[in-house]
């Protein structure tokens, strides 16, 4: 396909969001970049979050994860319920009667200042990581499908990437994107749906029908009890992954944070969830007829590269890669605007204490600061080369995330009080001795998975205890 077309498509694609941009920024204050003026629409807001929880990894990943893992990744998405039913009833009461912009701020009210910082600290170091491997999986299809035939380098592309996400977020912030995530939602589900039709057409025989295709492929490997991708763990890590990759993170939070009332808020929490269990099995059954596609055609691409090798396929129509283009730059947009968005907003409100109508020169500075921050770690992830990003993605979570966890379980059970940075100490301890008893485990015949950011966040609560005292 015309590499051209590829490039009419990104631009006209980025013109539309920044006409939106522009209607959403007229006017904009910091309270309309941090909060969106607390007057977004609680639908508008659910719908949204679906592009932006899936974002570009699963859009390129979990696909292609089918060929190795089965559909076991829906154990850990019926985790992910969990863990928003629980976002919904402790978490979401707790921000909105608090009252805050940044969620790190209950820490603050409850724990102390030395807890507050520890926890937004945190949340940088997990969302500049998570965003910058979403972002990462975009640049890569951009350079391959336009870049590398105008003999554009890596580094540059990622940098025209950056750019074109600030020229419509930079000014509105978090009321820009409640309206580009929705716009960033539909394409990629409309992505994903016409590929599993146009690719299950072809796998599909005449005597079969697409659910009896996928039922005699897929693999569903629930019953297995000690491998590290068993149905319990997987569970258990994929309600501990929602809790704090959502509901303790304060991208996805923040989205949330738009709605004016807590039973909206709350309502938003629970249709995610249920939508993402639809959305994640589409994915999934997609990647089936994926790996089918490729095994029929002699086609040797796996993991990350799969979707797109498939997509491009001469036997498709011209329509299959045209929105497999858009619903791959719906998906990575929407996760790295709002990803900038957050880190913005955290690092404004809770270490330099803008709120209002303070600096807004100050917020601009903050964001290009942290778009220079992205870029270094996606040309860190470049140089690693790794097949398939999401399965990095969780296991580099369960690190960063586990003293979020740790830190907001001992505020929301414990009436004991924190002083001095042995908080931060403690924060920094958790994450290491988990790697150790990760190390050392499997000589016992424990192999840990996803649930790392359980036994993390444990050993996090226990050492916050450990140095806390009774207030």
């Amino acid at each position: 396909m015309n590499n051209a077309l590829f490039l009419i498509l990104l631009l006209l694609y980025v013109s539309v969001l920044a006409v939106v941009g522009y209607f959403t920024s007229r006017g904009a204050s910091n309270a309309t970049f941090f909060n969106a003026n607390k007057n977004a629409n609680w639908l508008l807001v659910s719908f949204g979050m679906i592009g932006a929880s899936l974002s570009g990894v699963t859009f390129i990943s979990v696909p292609g994860w089918t060929s190795s893992s089965g559909m076991t990744y829906m154990v850990m998405v019926v985790g992910y319920f969990l863990g928003y039913l629980f976002i919904a009833r402790v978490l979401l009461p707790v921000y909105y009667r608090n009252n805050v912009i940044s969620i790190y701020e209950f820490l603050g009210i409850r724990l102390g200042v030395s807890s507050y910082k520890t926890g937004s600290l945190f949340f940088l170091l997990s969302r500049i990581v998570g965003a910058s491997a979403r972002l990462y999986i975009v640049t890569m299809v951009v350079q391959v499908l336009i870049c590398d035939s105008l003999g554009i380098p890596f580094v540059l592309t990622a940098v025209l990437i950056l750019v074109l996400i600030a020229l419509y977020s930079a000014t509105g912030g978090i009321a820009t994107i409640v309206i580009t995530d929705t716009l960033q939602t539909v394409l990629m589900l409309s992505a994903a749906i016409m590929a599993f039709l146009f690719v299950g057409k072809e796998v599909v025989t005449e005597n079969n029908t697409f659910w009896s295709t996928l039922r005699g492929h897929s693999q569903w490997h629930f019953i297995d009890l000690d491998g590290p991708k068993s149905w319990w763990r997987q569970l258990l890590g994929g309600a501990a992954i929602a809790i704090a990759m959502t509901g303790l993170d304060q991208d996805m939070m923040q989205k949330n944070l738009t709605v004016r009332t807590l039973k909206n808020a709350q309502k938003n929490m629970v249709l995610l969830g249920l939508s993402l269990l639809v959305v994640n099995l589409l994915f999934l059954s997609l990647g089936v007829f994926l790996s089918e596609f490729a095994t029929a055609n002699n086609i040797t691409a796996s993991g990350d590269t799969l979707f797109s090798s498939i997509a491009m396929h001469p036997s498709f129509p011209a329509m299959l890669p045209i929105v497999f283009f858009l619903g791959l730059l719906a998906a990575a947009f929407s996760s790295a605007d709002s990803a900038l968005t957050s880190l913005t907003t955290a690092f404004c409100v809770d270490f330099l204490g803008l709120k209002g109508n303070s600096s807004i020169k100050t917020r601009s500075r903050v964001y290009i600061g942290f778009m220079g921050v992205l870029l270094i770690v996606m040309l860190l992830i470049y140089s690693l080369k790794s097949e398939t990003i999401i399965g990095t993605l969780f296991t580099a979570a369960g690190y960063t995330y586990g003293p979020l966890i740790g830190l907001f379980s001992f505020a929301l059970i414990f009436g004991r009080k924190l002083d001095g940075w042995k908080v931060l100490v403690v924060c920094l301890l958790a994450p290491i001795i988990s790697h150790q008893i990760s190390l050392w485990a499997p000589r016992l015949g424990y192999a840990i998975g996803f649930e790392l950011l359980v036994y993390n966040g444990l050993l996090t609560l226990l050492g916050l205890w450990l140095i806390s005292r009774r207030p």
